[in-house]
């Protein structure tokens, strides 16, 4: 039989009731029940007792309370705007087929042109001008590399583009040059070499399509009057092996490949621009990068912002 409680026990007791705010007989009742009484506040939060009054919880005789944690989380950076900046650059690098390169195909064997023997083919065969890679650097010519929306125009550039020189020939029955970048309001100088009748059919979209015959050394201008979305396929009825891609823009910031790959664009904007790159046996209407182009931030001054391309070898399409 238990003995009974003193005073100082009793008190010590109805004092725990007090704070966990419960209605108890004893300090002797079920410990799980005492486990499961645990109250936890806020640091400097009254807690009500049981006779609707409050009592503030004991300080802490080594501790002092800590300020309630942060409980919303910091604000996440916005995305990077474009870079803007003024002044001009250039953007230069080259474009390189990613695989082992491709043999140049015959359109027409040598000396079995099916019309105009004597000229086409007489010499040599025509190659296909479609996927032209050089063996030891891989660049791939005729490749067209252009800002086709710049956020700013040089003045000079766009008067040295309005006013260069460019011809469009015909030469032993080939397109020369094979791909052909100006600026909307230049003039084409459209010639023939040859010795023989050659047509120029040009599917242009934007300007007003026309197919022009070229007689033996004759020659006609052409001025676009808009810039295309797209290059334009140009053909030869005559010789229908002939064939030729135009693209007319409304800024100078246009560049061709040459043997090796190689681009460069001059007195291009500086800041954020879309540059687009394009190759004619490319599938997806031959944009290796996004048809809108790809961002490239070009930084001003004379030290060129160099950009390679890559042309997947796998999205080639069949053909010649």
């Amino acid at each position: 039989m238990n003995s009974p409680w003193t005073s100082r026990a009793v008190a010590a007791c109805l004092g725990l009731a007090g704070v966990l705010g419960l209605v108890m007989t004893g300090c002797g009742g079920d410990k799980g029940a005492a486990d499961n009484a645990v109250v936890y506040t806020e640091p400097g939060v009254n807690v009500p007792t049981a006779g609707g009054g409050t009592s503030a919880p004991a300080p802490s005789a080594t501790t002092t309370a800590a300020a309630p944690a942060a409980t919303t989380s910091a604000t996440p950076a916005p995305a990077a705007a474009p870079t803007k900046s003024e002044g001009w650059g250039i953007l230069k690098g080259k474009v390189v087929f990613g695989g082992s390169p491709p043999a140049a195909e015959d359109l027409v064997e040598k000396g079995k042109a099916p019309k105009d023997e004597t000229v086409c083919a007489k010499d040599a065969p025509i190659k296909s001008e479609r996927l032209v890679v050089d063996g030891a650097s891989k660049g791939v010519r005729n490749v067209l590399v252009y800002i086709p929306k710049p956020t700013a125009v040089n003045e000079a550039a766009k008067a040295a583009a309005a006013t260069a020189k460019v011809e469009f020939d015909q030469e032993k029955c080939v397109f020369e040059p094979h791909v052909l970048g100006v600026m909307n309001g230049a003039t084409i100088a459209l010639k023939s070499s040859d010795s023989v009748n050659h047509n120029v059919n040009a599917k242009l979209k934007a300007n007003s399509p026309f197919n022009s015959v070229l007689s033996p050394g004759q020659g006609l201008p052409f001025v676009p009057s808009a810039g295309e979305r797209t290059p334009a396929e140009v053909t030869c009825d005559i010789h229908p092996w002939m064939k030729a891609y135009w693209l007319v823009l409304d800024s100078p910031y246009f560049a061709v490949t040459n043997e090796k790959g190689e681009f460069e664009i001059k007195n291009a904007p500086a800041g954020t621009q879309k540059v687009v790159v394009w190759q004619e046996a490319v599938g997806k209407g031959g944009f290796v990068t996004a048809a809108s182009g790809d961002e490239i931030t070009i930084k001003a001054g004379d030290e060129p912002t160099t950009k390679d391309f890559t042309i997947d070898a796998g999205k080639i399409l069949p053909g010649k």
